[in-house]
């Protein structure tokens, strides 16, 4: 089972982060809790060392707060021995308690208290209630503890963007293999690779090298096999035609044709692999704004006699002015084959549509046909080549639509087959590429 780098790193830090985190905040709440229990500590003693300096009156005193921000003011002073219970705060403290700082409970009330004396030599205590305290401690550890708090997920998405950038060219360099195709095999770059993946990228560029010498040989050898077969197959039609013409009997007519039939056919698979071979080279060299519109017309006028022959109805709908850059070659053999196809296997009486349509920054080039269509399933397999659609009768190479896409690849388009926009009987060609 495969697992994510990213996410593993992702989950370790972030469960260390989270957990470091929350260590140092309970370390900080504590820290800062038993500061401020301390500063109420170091409150009281400065309180009893002021009352100190002068006689102490003879009833006890209690300091109200003005506001629940004022907790701390509230301060009950009181003589030792002096009477019972405080009214206000049931308060009694006992003659025999020692000097300095105590807790005193007294039923279910703890207080903080400070014991001292005054000039006059009167022992007294300062006193203040433990909620209180407490809850004054708890808010200024609360409040403390807050950016601390507020601080981890801020580092979790400071983690989530590290890795993100981390492992950015990776992902860059994943998209740039699944962008290599056999007509564009080329090194990656390995400068921006990690230390640690660039073995890995390094055997890659190795493969990569050795996969394009092997390419390069099988389509040299498809390139010369073809023009070494181009001569004597037209030399065989020629003559097959000069034998048409001295008379011969019913029976060897019907088989000259069928044998001219066969060359045709030959002589049309090996324009087609040379085709093949052509488009299937490295990274076209010249590179050009191009009339769209023209390639168009072009490629019609190659296929008008066949469409012709077959009594296809050739026609343009619709026309935009549209203007694409890449390589002249790639142009036409897209446009070509794509207005081949749809001629060759559209039935007798049948119509073929090419349009040129400016959509956006998109130019799009649809061939629409009444043909039999190709089954949903077929769609991506009809681009390998040689492979052919079963129950169709028309003689052909299975390379048509593999060439198309090969040209469309090194013109940095795209292409994809569908149904009619009528819903009837036919495919839809469209080939989209960005304006020029």
């Amino acid at each position: 089972m495969n697992v994510s780098l990213r996410r593993r790193l992702s989950a370790w830090l972030g469960a260390w982060i989270l957990g470091v985190g929350l260590l140092a905040a309970a370390l900080a709440f504590a820290i800062e809790y038993n500061g401020a229990n301390k500063l109420q500590d170091t409150q009281l003693q400065q309180i009893a060392a002021v009352l100190a300096l002068n006689p102490l009156p003879t009833t006890a005193m209690s300091f109200e707060p003005r506001s629940l921000g004022d907790r701390e003011t509230h301060l009950v002073i009181k003589r030792l021995g002096a009477g019972g219970a405080d009214a206000g705060t049931g308060l009694a403290l006992a003659e025999p308690l020692a000097p300095g700082l105590q807790t005193i409970q007294q039923g279910e009330v703890l207080w903080r208290a400070i014991v001292s004396q005054d000039v006059l030599g009167q022992r007294f205590a300062v006193a203040q209630h433990m909620a209180q305290r407490n809850d004054l401690a708890l808010e200024v550890a609360a409040l403390a503890l807050l950016p601390l708090v507020l601080s981890i997920p801020v580092l979790l998405l400071v983690l989530n963007r590290v890795l993100t950038r981390a492992f950015a060219p990776m992902a860059a360099m994943t998209a740039e293999v699944d962008r290599l195709d056999g007509s564009q095999l080329k090194a990656l770059d390995e400068r921006p690779v990690p230390l640690e993946a660039l073995p890995l990228v390094q055997a890659i560029n190795r493969m990569v090298r050795r996969l394009a010498i092997v390419l390069d040989q099988q389509r040299r050898l498809v390139s010369d096999a073809a023009h070494e077969l181009r001569t004597p197959v037209a030399a065989l039609i020629v003559q097959a035609d000069n034998v048409q013409h001295v008379s011969l009997s019913p029976e060897a007519t019907t088989r000259m044709a069928a044998l001219r039939q066969g060359l045709t056919r030959i002589s049309a698979l090996i324009d087609q692999l040379l085709n093949f071979a052509r488009v299937q080279g490295a990274a076209p060299a010249v590179s050009q704004r191009l009339d769209l519109n023209q390639v168009v017309r072009s490629a019609i006028e190659d296929v008008l006699p066949m469409a012709q022959a077959k009594n296809v109805d050739l026609g343009c709908p619709r026309i935009d002015d549209a203007t694409i850059e890449g390589d002249p070659l790639h142009a036409r053999v897209l446009v070509r084959n794509a207005v081949d196809n749809a001629v060759r296997y559209t039935p007798t009486g049948g119509s073929v549509d090419v349009s040129v349509l400016a959509e956006g920054d998109e130019v799009c080039l649809v061939v629409e046909d009444t043909g039999p269509g190709i089954a949903r399933e077929d769609l991506k397999r009809v681009f390998e080549p040689f492979v052919r659609v079963l129950g169709s009768d028309e003689s052909g190479s299975g390379l048509g639509l593999a060439i198309a896409r090969t040209a469309a690849q090194a013109l940095g388009g795209r292409i994809e087959l569908g149904e009619r926009s009528d819903r009837n009987s036919g495919l839809r060609f469209t080939y989209r590429q960005m304006r020029a």
